[in-house]
């Protein structure tokens, strides 16, 4: 069987980033030639991990271990990974490279089967992993809906688009390697009859404490490209944009349209589809306190459709506060399970161009792109090539929806730095990434196996944006976040100058 397929090179990067290779199997990493421990936080081989500072307990129901970078490890990595950055070492030790802590620490409980992490949540020993790569090493769940802990090819890696890791846990070698240093030596604890594993993604019972800006951010602030005017970047400028954006749909659902009469339409268009929040992975800024913020919403994977063997994913971008909640973005993928339901590469084409017309760019590989400008005239391939060339760093999600991978930090990162956070602030592309919209259309094709027949579309990905309408809402948010950021940072330095001078 031959097969076409092309994912987005944004999707490929970050999954790349994130898989882990070999699982660590031994309890403690040791130093070359030094005998020193590292804790085993990272195993991909960039990682920098912390060298064990100190150990306590271990095997008993007081188990700790804490961590640190240190300048030995430092200077070895730098010298492989950035061996002309001169401050490179001095960096990596204030920074905690890894997981920018400056401290890591891990506890267990040997005994009655808990541990903490690095990542700070707490875990319940349930066991060993009964098949696949994890195979007889130990098997956590969490009330923590938050974490992904439900399989252990989860990589329990949260990423950043720019590649930063910013947090570990999940099913993965991750957990079991910090339990086996841990609890090294100890009986494995007692397994109580227990929820299934797979009732372990109910919504969080516990709550992840409130983002606080820190001063690098704020003053990054006020040296950004400045967005907001009367007529983007503010709420109402937002509805105004959102009002304009429906020269673009996904099976008749417009972009723009408000949340509300975006989910009616998906119900009417298939009752199956049950959409999920993004909102409980989302952490809450300490600066709006109450206020939440809800990127996305998704359906579950593989739902039925009203034909038989047809099943469909379904992805709705959202404008977050302090705007009101308009679909920017949206995808729809379709597979079809049955070689006989499947249509030819020419099918799926001509649907397409009957849709949206020519397509501006047919991309190497089963995509074709559709590019337009902010009043919806569509835009010849030169100009959509240079704006695909110069925004995909830029904009939230790149062309494709890398949905496999999506994490709150995708969006966290342009709430907290701006639409221009990759740039540091800066728009270098004068105003080019938040004036179009696009429709991405990707196929998976393959011959039939011992059959003369041409290729079929056995999987289709249709995805639609209006940077315009993101980058105004994201620009909203993050202005109204770095505003309160500011008073509550001028409120706390006001306090504590009226704090009595200490004795000398």
């Amino acid at each position: 069987m031959r097969s076409r397929w092309l994912t987005a090179c944004i999707g490929v990067a970050l999954l790349s980033l994130a898989e882990f290779g070999t699982p660590v199997t031994a309890p403690v990493i040791a130093a070359d030639n030094a005998g020193a421990e590292f804790m085993p936080i990272c195993p991909m081989p960039t990682c920098l991990s912390p060298q064990v500072t100190t150990k306590s307990g271990i095997g008993t129901a007081n188990a700790m271990i804490e961590a640190k970078v240190s300048p030995e490890a430092a200077e070895k990595w730098c010298a492989i990974h950035k061996p002309r950055y001169k401050y490179c070492v001095k960096d990596e030790v204030k920074m905690g490279r890894t997981g920018n802590k400056s401290l890591y620490r891990a506890s267990a409980d040997c005994v009655a089967g808990r541990m903490t992490p690095i990542d700070g949540n707490t875990y319940t020993y349930i066991g060993v992993w009964e098949d696949g790569p994890g195979k007889g090493r130990p098997k956590f769940t969490t009330t923590n809906g938050q974490f992904p802990h439900t399989k252990w090819d989860e990589t329990g890696v949260r990423l950043h688009p720019d590649g930063t890791i910013t947090g570990w846990g999940g099913g993965s070698p991750n957990l079991a390697a910090q339990w086996e240093v841990l609890c090294a030596g100890a009986p494995a604890p007692a397994v109580k009859a227990s929820q299934p594993l797979a009732q372990a993604s109910q919504p969080a019972t516990q709550t992840q404490p409130p983002v606080q800006l820190r001063p690098d951010q704020l003053r990054q602030a006020s040296t950004e490209t400045q967005l907001q005017t009367a007529d983007f970047g503010t709420p109402e400028a937002t509805a105004k944009i959102a009002a304009k954006a429906g020269f673009v749909d996904i099976v008749g659902l417009k972009l723009g349209t408000p949340l509300k009469a975006a989910l009616d339409a998906l119900k009417a268009h298939n009752p199956n589809l049950v959409m999920e929040s993004l909102a409980m992975a989302m952490p809450s800024y300490e600066a709006l306190p109450g206020v939440v913020m809800t990127p996305l919403l998704m359906s579950k994977k593989r739902t039925n459709t009203s034909a038989p063997e047809e099943k469909e994913h379904v992805g709705l971008l959202i404008t977050m506060a302090p705007s009101e909640p308009f679909v920017w973005g949206m995808w729809r993928e379709v597979s079809n399970e049955k070689e006989e339901s499947r249509p030819t590469i020419e099918t799926v084409q001509a649907g397409l161009r009957k849709k949206y017309g020519q397509e501006s760019v047919k991309d190497v590989g089963n995509r074709l792109i559709w590019m337009y400008d902010a009043q919806g005239q569509q835009v010849p391939a030169a100009k959509a090539n240079e704006v695909i060339t110069k925004c995909a760093g830029t904009w939230t999600l790149g062309q494709s929806m890398p949905y496999s991978q999506m994490q709150w930090g995708y969006f966290d990162k342009q709430i907290v730095g701006g639409y221009f956070s990759g740039s540091y602030g800066k728009d270098n592309m004068n105003g080019l990434c938040q004036s179009y919209s696009h429709v991405v259309a990707e196929y998976m094709a393959s011959t039939p196996i011992g059959k003369t027949s041409p290729p079929l579309v056995a999987n289709v990905k249709v995805v639609a944006m209006n940077r315009q309408l993101e980058a105004s809402g994201v620009t909203a948010s993050h202005t109204l976040l770095i505003s309160e950021a500011l008073k509550l940072a001028e409120k706390r330095k006001g306090q504590a100058e009226k704090r009595e001078i200490p004795k000398f």
